[in-house]
């Protein structure tokens, strides 16, 4: 059967007036748009959307697609093998049986955890995200084959409470669809995320927010067949898109309110550059905001190192603040999966006002570093351990390491091996204790993690003579101290 190639040299291909072909392929970053009022009747044979390395073909039926000699779409999906890929059927009635020889997995929000799917017969639901993996041995091309996706579609997102609230849905249409187009639901967040899986050994997160600017780490488009994650904030809902979000995409503009101050820090090793964000805007609150803050997700890539803020103890990629005044000293983590030497570059530091200073602070190695007159701090760390470290935005001279009214009341000290930390503040007013208490030796490593309920606290400490630093997690914020365990 002979088969018509349409638009290979040009980059879009416009249907305005009705159009016949005995079957009809498009080429991978060729763009097919049937405009509103117009018909492509396939007469035999079929519709092909081609994928390989370089991209992807793109469908968008303002019009009408008709196969009038009993054919039907195929949308090819380019995988790298040997890896896992977030992916989203553009078809209608797609089956698992298309991935028999890889394998096909489903996210559960109120577990988090993964479950294999083994039937081939399973439905691959509309607008629900699968995880992907694509056996070794050499790059192939899995196909979808049915009528393509197009009009309005629901998603049912649930919330099941602290560290979960991630769904796992997908792009179900034949093309690219943009993020800044879509209405947010009430009890979701403003962002997404997306698995590249040719970031680290394993593969590892990139996320976009609106208006995020250099602080996000991808586009706000979204490829056709691509899964991605979006997390409910307080509640489930339904997350609806339809036929106004799809686009043929464009470039990225990352950019973001210019009056809006923020520092990118940029962490590399081992040929991998990650980064977190601080940014300040009027609108945000000091707690995390659905709409402009972004979790960051730890992947398990061992070389891809990791650097995010606390809000409490959640962990953020891009954290959005009111104002600096209130939040001076914004604590920060890194973790790597591999021994090595690290550097942290900064920019953005202009966005900010002359007279205010930006300092880097390493707990671990109570090591200072003015980030004005030197925009980067290069470190060794072990793997496996947590990196305390604080960001401040305020005079060298003026840094306290307790930070708040309440957290100034919190008095911690060593005495004959054990580790007293008193809440003078709540033995005062009768409030009640919940703190978490960690304790992390010189090289970084983590001794202890306790939860503490009582006012007065006395807590044993390892029989050898080391200098431990102490750090206590309340509701209020974030408080930590360098303590001598004297032998005796």
């Amino acid at each position: 059967m002979k088969k018509l190639l349409l638009f290979i040299a040009a980059l879009m291909l416009l249907l305005s007036i009705g159009a016949r072909a005995q079957g009809v392929i498009v080429a991978p970053k060729t763009c097919f748009t049937i405009e509103t009022g117009t018909t492509a009747d396939v007469q035999s044979g079929n519709l092909l959307l081609g994928s390989d390395a370089s991209g992807d073909a793109s469908l968008i039926d303002k019009g009408t697609v008709t196969y009038s000699g009993g054919g039907h779409a195929q949308v090819q999906r380019y995988l790298t093998e040997g890896q896992w890929h977030l992916v989203s059927s553009p078809v209608a009635n797609a089956t698992a049986a298309m991935f028999v020889d890889d394998f096909l997995q489903f996210h559960s929000e109120s577990t988090n955890d993964w479950t294999d799917i083994t039937l081939p017969g399973t439905n691959l639901a509309i607008m629900q995200g699968y995880a992907l993996w694509s056996v070794p041995g050499a790059a192939t091309t899995e196909l979808f084959e049915g009528t393509t996706n197009t009009g309005l579609y629901d998603f049912d997102f649930t919330y099941s409470g602290i560290n979960k609230g991630f769904n796992l849905v997908g792009n179900p249409y034949p093309s690219q669809i943009d993020w800044d187009e879509i209405t947010i639901p009430d009890h979701l967040g403003g962002k997404f995320w997306l698995f590249d899986p040719t970031l680290g050994d394993l593969g590892d997160y990139k996320y976009y927010i609106p208006g995020g600017g250099e602080a996000n780490t991808t586009s706000q488009y979204i490829a056709s067949g691509q899964g991605f994650f979006v997390l409910a904030s307080d509640g489930g809902g339904i997350f609806s898109i339809d036929n106004s979000v799809r686009t043929h995409g464009g470039q990225a503009f990352y950019k973001g309110d210019e009056n809006m101050p923020m520092i990118v820090l940029k962490v590399t090793g081992n040929g991998i550059t990650t980064q977190t964000a601080i940014r300040f805007i009027k609108e945000a609150s000091p707690q995390t905001d659905r709409l402009l803050d972004v979790q960051k997700i730890v992947g398990n890539s061992t070389n891809v190192p990791n650097l995010y803020s606390l809000v409490g103890n959640e962990k953020l990629a891009i954290n959005t603040l009111p104002t600096i005044e209130g939040n001076e000293s914004i604590p920060l983590e890194f973790i790597a999966g591999m021994d090595g030497e690290y550097t942290i570059a900064t920019s953005g530091i202009s966005s900010f006002e002359e007279g205010i200073p930006v300092f880097l602070e390493d707990l671990l190695m109570d090591s200072l570093v003015d980030l004005r007159i030197e925009p980067q701090y290069t470190f060794s760390h072990l793997s496996g351990n947590t990196r305390s470290m604080l960001l401040h935005f305020k005079d060298a001279c003026g840094i306290d390491e307790q930070e708040g009214e309440s957290l100034q009341q919190i008095t911690i000290y060593a005495s004959q091996q054990w580790l007293h930390i008193d809440f003078n503040n709540c033995l005062a007013t009768g409030e009640p204790v919940s703190a978490k208490v960690e304790l992390i030796d010189i090289m970084g490593r983590m001794v202890l993690a306790k939860t503490v309920s009582e006012t007065s606290n006395k807590i044993a400490l390892p029989p050898q003579q080391a200098v431990y630093l102490v750090r206590v997690f309340t509701g209020k914020g974030f408080i930590s101290k360098k303590i001598f365990n004297q032998s005796f």
